[in-house]
């Protein structure tokens, strides 16, 4: 497996002008993106019953994109990648315009049009990530992977740290429509940037008649099922990163509400959780490269443990800055290992449905945790529903002890050992 993770340089890497053109798309994405999806819960907490309205949204999100996933799953797998990226573009670029210009016509904003641009934003990632992830896996030499994504990290996270330090200075002194303005003209630049790319459906075969999508799905479930523990590794080590969108609607509550700190704390937060990442993203590839990437994402698992605990235990400002730190050096972590483990691991013919049954398994583990987090923050205060996070983390940390053999021994495989 070592072999088959090993990776090149990134100058070797950025050579390739696809990857460049993809990473520029990403970076202005995310900038643009991120204030918003910072901004909008940091308005929506501080409005009357704000914080139950933010969390009830984010239930009624998750089930509805739980609907949604099967049809998409089987929709990429049989359709092209790269048309489905750009759909994803364009659905972003035409629902955040319609908002900003809703709003700077009416002079106000509305809850309900923070709910829509929430909901816009979250339907965004779900359409943008599997897309991405299988046409990057069909373009890109295997040997590439841990290098890309762990430079995927580097500048997203980078982009997430500008996008922090400026939602904590402009979102309480420029209008949102202005924001959500410049988050739609990002989603155009990227979409244009990103239908420059050379591309080919390999994946499709000539004259395959169009099946149905829960037929379709079903043949990635047959690949899980065949696949039991490699399955239950994946799932696993899916925590993290579900837990971190968890944290999007805890964090600003346990600041504003624990800490009793001003939006420059919940922006600083940010921006440290990104330094964090860009770590990993610094140091994670070549690690997994020598130690194995099964083992680097049970080593950050156990950071994101740390960070969890502190946000229990230390109820103080810079004790959230190490947290979240932390939090983002495990969780980035772990995802860069695991995103390039999965694209050396699952066929590509499948990787678009499996990959929505981990889509799936996020949400419905997203919607429980949320509809708790919410139950709790309207009880009692966010430090007790991070005590629930950081058990259910404990017990997928666990979980992902038990079966990383059967990875190892599946990537192994898939390499030609």
């Amino acid at each position: 497996m070592e072999h088959a993770l090993r990776t090149h340089t990134v100058k070797d890497l950025l050579a390739d002008s696809r990857v460049r053109r993809l990473l520029l798309a990403n970076i202005t994405g995310s900038i643009g993106s991120g204030i918003t999806i910072i901004a909008i819960p940091w308005i929506l907490v501080h409005r009357s019953g704000g914080d139950q309205i933010y969390g009830y949204t984010t239930v009624i999100t998750t089930i509805a994109l739980f609907i949604f996933m099967p049809y998409y799953g089987a929709w990429i797998d049989r359709h092209s990648r790269k048309r489905m990226l750009l759909f994803g573009e364009l659905f972003g670029f035409v629902a955040t315009l319609t908002m900003a210009s809703w709003a700077l016509l009416s002079g106000r904003i509305e809850t309900w049009q923070l709910i829509v641009s929430y909901f816009s934003g979250m339907l965004y990632f779900t359409l943008h990530y599997p897309a991405k992830y299988a046409f990057l896996q069909q373009i890109i030499e295997p040997r590439h992977f841990q290098s890309l994504t762990g430079l995927m990290e580097i500048q997203g996270q980078a982009a997430s740290m500008l996008a922090g330090g400026l939602a904590g200075i402009v979102v309480d002194r420029i209008p949102l429509w202005f924001i959500l303005f410049v988050d739609a003209a990002t989603y155009l630049f990227s979409f244009l940037v990103q239908s420059t790319l050379p591309y080919e459906s390999s994946h499709l075969k000539q004259g395959s008649p169009p099946a149905n999508a829960w037929r379709s799905m079903a043949e990635g479930w047959r690949w899980l099922h065949a696949h039991a523990s490699v399955s239950i590794y994946f799932a696993c080590t899916l925590v993290p990163f579900v837990l971190v969108m968890v944290g999007n609607y805890l964090f600003p509550v346990y600041v504003a509400g624990v800490l009793r700190a001003p939006s420059t704390v919940f922006g600083n937060g940010e921006i440290t959780f990104a330094l964090g990442a860009v770590l990993a993203g610094f140091m994670i590839p070549r690690l997994a490269s020598d130690r194995g990437a099964d083992r680097v994402i049970v080593g950050t698992m156990a950071l994101c443990l740390v960070a969890i605990a502190l946000f229990m235990f230390r109820q103080t400002p810079n004790a959230y800055f190490i947290g979240m730190g932390l939090f983002g050096l495990g969780h980035a972590g772990s995802r860069v290992a695991r995103t390039a483990l999965m694209l050396h691991t699952i066929p590509n013919p499948v990787m678009g449905r499996v990959g929505m049954f981990y889509g799936l398994a996020d949400r419905i583990l997203r919607t429980v945790l949320i509809s708790f987090c919410t139950f709790v923050v309207a009880r009692s205060s966010a430090t007790p529903a991070y005590t629930g996070l950081w058990l259910v983390l404990l017990v997928s940390f666990i979980g992902a002890l038990v079966t990383r053999g059967s990875v190892r021994a599946k990537a192994a495989v898939a390499a030609g050992h």
